[in-house]
């Protein structure tokens, strides 16, 4: 199952505490691997309207650091928005961050807050090291999760050409553009175009979602 080797792999890189929320459509998912309870105890304290993950977080493609253990960089917030963050660090929630799928639209939204019940710099040299996979993995087990769900079923779209297949592989060797310019004797340009048009066959908004899909769908072998 997914959602199982998805908990395993987080566990393994020091991520306990994950939430994987999809918002969109008429049955909305929510799964996390909090201790039995935590669902029943956020929605004694908190209004789930106001939990600052989905109003801030899953705004933006890019990652945000999550919990308790960075209140202090987020002064914007609400007392209520505290409060929800301060409910998760109660279960054991301090750092982590966030890594979304769908930036919220009149569709809904969708996205994993990543965290963890280790410090904050212990997290941060975590993400130093592994940040670019997690989010991959993270994306592919959303792209593999919605195609076990038939009232999200889509078609795969077009085939990905040979040179955007090889500047995916490489891009997810961990080469730069440049690095994927010199590999294959191309211009970096080049290989900006390809990737650009395996995005937009793949439907996907980043690079790392445009990995998830074409490995989720089978286009890409690691």
């Amino acid at each position: 199952m997914v959602w199982v080797a998805i908990q395993d792999y987080f566990a393994q890189h020091g991520f306990d505490r994950v939430i994987y929320a999809d918002l969109r459509g008429k049955v909305p998912v929510i799964l996390d691997t909090y201790p039995n309870g935590f669902d029943q105890y956020y929605a004694d304290v908190c209004n789930p309207r106001d939990d600052p993950f989905f109003r801030y977080c899953c705004s933006t493609l890019s990652p945000k650091q999550t919990g308790a253990d960075y209140l202090h960089h987020y002064d914007y917030l609400s007392t209520s928005e505290r409060q929800v963050i301060l409910a998760a660090r109660e279960s054991g929630m301090r750092s982590g961050f966030s890594c979304t799928f769908h930036k919220s639209d009149q569709r809904g939204m969708g996205g994993w807050n990543i965290g963890s019940t280790l410090s904050r710099s212990e997290v941060e040299a975590i993400q130093a090291e592994h940040g670019v996979h997690l989010r991959v993995v993270a994306l592919y087990a959303h792209e593999r999760m919605q195609m076990l769900r038939p009232q999200d079923g889509a078609a795969l779209g077009p085939a990905l050409s040979a040179r955007e297949r090889d500047c995916l592989a490489h891009l997810a060797s961990g080469l730069r553009t440049q690095q994927i310019a010199d590999r294959l004797a191309i211009k970096p340009v080049t290989v900006e175009m390809h990737i650009r048009n395996a995005r937009e066959k793949l439907g996907a908004n980043t690079r790392e979602q445009a990995l998830a899909k074409a490995i989720s769908r089978g286009l890409l072998t690691l």
